[in-house]
């Protein structure tokens, strides 16, 4: 396992998965090269990321996709997604804490859906707020 550190949160990714940072973004990949995570932060200049805002942001997904489940990660909370866009098969995360924004995606081949899950699952469960950020 190493750390990937951002200017906002710190995630552990087991040895066999790299990142690299594509300007306001970072994609981890594995080296079988079956998906990739994409992971976006945005930060709030005044006050917390309400729910309301994180509702705002799913909108889209909601109506295209349904009602995303709730969930938490560390100390993030949010919103959950998972479905099937173009042959691919998607898992999205659209997660609050303080002011900061953090969207999640995972994204997958259709003949590949479900492979990664379990690696995906630990490696965002390792996901914390760096503490100079809180």
């Amino acid at each position: 396992m190493h750390a990937l550190e951002s200017q906002w949160w710190i995630i552990e990714l087991p040895s066999e998965w790299d990142a690299q940072q594509e300007e306001e973004t970072i994609v981890i990949s594995d080296e079988d090269g079956v998906g990739e995570i994409i992971i976006t932060t945005m930060e709030k200049q005044e006050g917390e990321v309400t729910d309301s805002e994180l509702v705002e942001f799913t909108q889209e997904l909601n109506e295209e996709h349904g009602a995303g489940r709730t969930v938490s990660i560390g100390e993030f909370y949010g919103y959950y997604y998972q479905y099937r866009d173009q042959g691919d098969a998607m898992r999205e995360w659209y997660l609050r804490c303080g002011n900061l924004l953090v969207l999640i995606t995972y994204s997958c081949d259709d003949s590949n859906a479900g492979m990664d899950d379990a690696a995906v699952d630990e490696i965002l469960s390792t996901l914390v707020i760096k503490k100079e950020a809180a």
